[in-house]
């Protein structure tokens, strides 16, 4: 089964527009600048000038309730990608992505200023309950067990907090030294850039998954590094059910946990988003009457590790 994959080079649809533009505020703005762009006669019709307020003079659309049908009806991709691009760099997602960097080395300050040791997860995501079982069994008073808990809380709460800056961070890094992108406005569910013109979502991993590593043993970070797509492979095979899916997705995926942002910023500048690796694998439902299928999707793969 192949993915059908969204282009929105030649045109585009209603839903492509909403996840870019997340509001009608995004989208009246981009239209206002279309116009200026485009200087098309019928689009300059949908305008009226303001003879009152503080926007007098200015130019502003008669109807605001069809703004997704005016982009889609003068829709021209290279002027669009331009005006999304400078839209976006006045956003607060550009904005927290361009500091998150500087908010990287005070989080990691904090950290060791607050003696929580090693900058790992206190267990798995969903596992919390199993932690607090773990430290109720051991032999201790209560409040020592009730500052065990309250150390591994505010750590797993600020790894939370740190993987979300690294996340901005990645964005804007990958927006910044990509010029054929569009990015989404807002966080949109399934997609986070148009490359190209195709909608690819951007997934997090902290490894290439277990049965990688267990498949390559001592060599699996070397074979990531030498075969990315067989990590996107894997990353789509193993993938939870609840979360399956195979369009488009680019993959940042971790090999080593303590990555400083110079070694991301290393790593972003030196990947190329100009050729999609071509991705097929087989994935078994938990449903046993669906048979196993195999999917061919296409995904770009960043690996961040140290030399």
């Amino acid at each position: 089964m192949e993915h059908e994959k969204i282009n929105i080079k030649d045109s585009i649809d209603l839903e492509s527009i909403k996840k870019i533009f997340a509001n009608k505020t995004n989208e009246e703005k981009y239209l206002l600048e279309l116009k200026t762009k485009l200087n098309n006669a019928l689009l300059d019709q949908k305008f009226k000038v303001l003879k009152s307020g503080k926007n007098k003079g200015k130019y502003s659309l008669k109807d605001k309730k069809e703004t997704s049908n005016l982009i889609k009806d003068f829709w021209n991709y290279s002027v669009a990608k331009d005006i999304i691009r400078r839209i976006f760099a006045d956003t607060d997602k550009y904005k927290n992505g361009e500091s998150a960097s500087v908010k990287y080395e005070i989080f990691i300050k904090e950290w060791v200023n607050l003696k929580l040791g090693e900058l790992k997860w206190p267990c798995s995501q969903g596992e919390f309950d199993s932690l607090v079982q773990k430290i109720n069994s051991k032999k201790i008073t209560t409040s020592e067990k009730d500052k065990e808990v309250e150390k591994d809380a505010i750590k797993y709460r600020r790894i939370k907090e740190l993987n979300t800056l690294k996340n901005d961070y990645l964005e804007f890094l990958i927006f910044e030294n990509h010029k054929n992108i569009i990015p989404t406005l807002s966080h949109s569910k399934g997609v986070d850039f148009f490359i190209d013109g195709i909608s690819y979502d951007q997934k997090v991993a902290k490894s290439p998954t277990n049965e990688f590593k267990e498949n390559f043993g001592n060599q699996w970070k070397e074979e990531a590094i030498k075969n990315p797509s067989e990590v996107a492979k894997y990353l789509y095979t193993y993938q939870d059910e609840g979360r399956f899916g195979y369009s488009p997705r680019l993959y940042i995926v971790y090999l080593d946990e303590d990555i400083k942002p110079i070694d991301i910023q290393n790593r972003i500048n030196g990947i190329d988003l100009e050729k999609p690796l071509e991705i097929s694998f087989t994935y078994s439902h938990k449903d046993k009457d669906i048979v196993d299928k195999e999917y061919k999707t296409q995904a770009y793969v960043v690996l961040l590790y140290r030399r």
